[in-house]
């Protein structure tokens, strides 16, 4: 199937740079971290987890950034698609993980899921900084 080329949507690159850039600093300080000691576990647990769910991170934003030339029953099946590839890439990696002694699987798993968190939390910060840019009020307690 050959995905229709659109323009791309600006917030949703903004959104994927800002993540890849603080998800990426976190990553060379925890390189730090596994060169300094090569067989700590938990720092290896973290490393892992990062890169997978900055990988994970980036094919979603891609399959997002392509939804618009697709019909809804296409769309659908198309994230379905894509949702399942990206489950079966944790499951495959905290499978291995799970074998090797030197990765800490708890740690893989907050790696995991540390992307998702910071771009939650960056995109709060972001709709509050441009509402406050605005002269409106993000929330009802800022009235107070």
């Amino acid at each position: 199937m050959v995905m229709p080329s659109l323009p791309s949507i600006p917030e949703l690159d903004n959104q994927l740079k800002r993540t890849l850039r603080i998800t990426g600093g976190l990553l060379v300080l925890t390189a730090l971290a596994v060169a300094a000691s090569p067989r700590d576990p938990l720092a290896w647990g973290l490393l892992l987890g990062l890169l997978t769910g900055m990988y994970n991170t980036y094919s979603l934003a891609l399959r997002i950034g392509r939804l618009g030339g697709l019909s809804r029953q296409s769309a659908r099946g198309y994230m379905r698609q894509g949702l399942v590839m990206r489950l079966a890439l944790v499951a495959a990696v905290v499978l291995v993980a799970g074998r090797v002694t030197g990765v800490n699987i708890l740690w893989l798993g907050a790696g995991m899921l540390l992307v998702p968190c910071i771009t939650a939390v960056d995109a709060a910060v972001f709709a509050a900084r441009q509402s406050r840019s605005e002269g409106k009020y993000f929330s009802e307690i800022e009235k107070i």
